[in-house]
């Protein structure tokens, strides 16, 4: 006897059937197709779209931004439960074919930009809004100048829940004295709080990527969790990974311009041994480093 399959395996091939073709069919027919330089890989589980936008925990009175809208897999879905939806989109030919196929969407305003140049203040000043929710599915080659222009728009932005590489992603939430553990993990750190939300495989994905997703929510925090010189405390972390199997003595050296015995005073004035090595410390013990450093009037050498 041949057995069935359940209602769940049913209808999750369905969805993932149905999304593709509704992907392809649509940029087919506009001559469309995904393309590499822009990073596009569209998701393609209606389930899983519905997951990730219930993760941005949006409310009726939110103004929502989407980072890619691509071929709109996430686009309505934000718009069916927030005030407004501004949806920015760097490829022209995805930009009329969203305007067109969402066009009964009166909350959506499609902006044809690179999100890299986007001002995010003035579109929430625009919207009377005063703190946007993000969301994206973003392309993994441009992660890092994403997350910067969302730190230095955090007077503006509550939170973002965005896909990124998994492997970015353990980088980002890594314990210190591990492998993925670098600066990146402390820039993160100190501009916001990270909770990983779920993976994705490659699979869920048109074309599909190398490597596995991980739905990510950033929480951008009002102030640094320390008090430190922002300048001079990233010139040291930034110093102690990019020789990250020296001793801080060695790379605390380098990143301050300072001779042995000053090198140490300010070892023993933040209580850390410079026989350690960076990936050690927390950025609470930077911190403390850069603090020690500012009080002798230190910078660090001209670049």
């Amino acid at each position: 006897m041949r057995p069935h399959a359940s209602s769940y395996i049913r209808e999750r091939a369905s969805s993932e059937g149905s999304e593709l073709r509704r992907v392809k069919d649509a940029l087919a027919a506009r001559g469309l197709s995904p393309r590499k330089r822009f990073g596009q890989n569209f998701l393609i589980r209606e389930d899983l779209c519905e997951r990730i936008v219930e993760y941005a925990h949006l409310h009726d009175d939110d103004v929502a931004l989407e980072i890619g809208p691509g071929a709109g897999a996430l686009t309505p879905r934000i718009a069916r439960r927030v005030r407004h939806l501004i949806a920015v989109e760097k490829d022209l030919g995805l930009v009329e074919f969203l305007k067109e196929d969402l066009s009964e969407f009166r909350n959506i305003d499609i902006v044809a930009a690179d999100f890299l140049e986007f001002d995010l203040a003035a579109a929430a000043a625009a919207a009377g809004a005063e703190k946007l929710v993000v969301v994206g599915n973003i392309p993994y080659n441009v992660t890092t100048p994403i997350l910067e222009r969302l730190f230095d728009a955090r007077a503006v932005v509550r939170s973002a829940v965005l896909l990124v590489q998994k492997e970015y992603a353990q980088r980002l939430a890594a314990a210190a004295d591990t492998p993925e553990y670098g600066a990146l993990t402390l820039f993160a750190r100190y501009h916001s709080h990270l909770e990983p939300l779920m993976t994705l495989k490659a699979a869920n994905f048109w074309p599909k990527p190398d490597v596995d997703s991980m739905l990510i929510r950033v929480h951008l925090r009002e102030s640094p969790p320390v008090d430190a010189p922002e300048a001079l405390l990233f010139r040291i972390i930034r110093a102690a990974f990019q020789m990250r199997r020296k001793q801080l003595a060695n790379t605390l050296a380098g990143a301050l311009g300072t001779d042995r015995e000053l090198t140490e005073s300010i070892g023993r004035q933040a209580n850390l041994d410079l026989r350690r090595r960076g990936e050690t410390l927390t950025l609470d013990d930077f911190a403390r480093l850069a603090r020690a450093a500012d009080s002798r009037g230190l910078t660090g050498p001209a670049d």
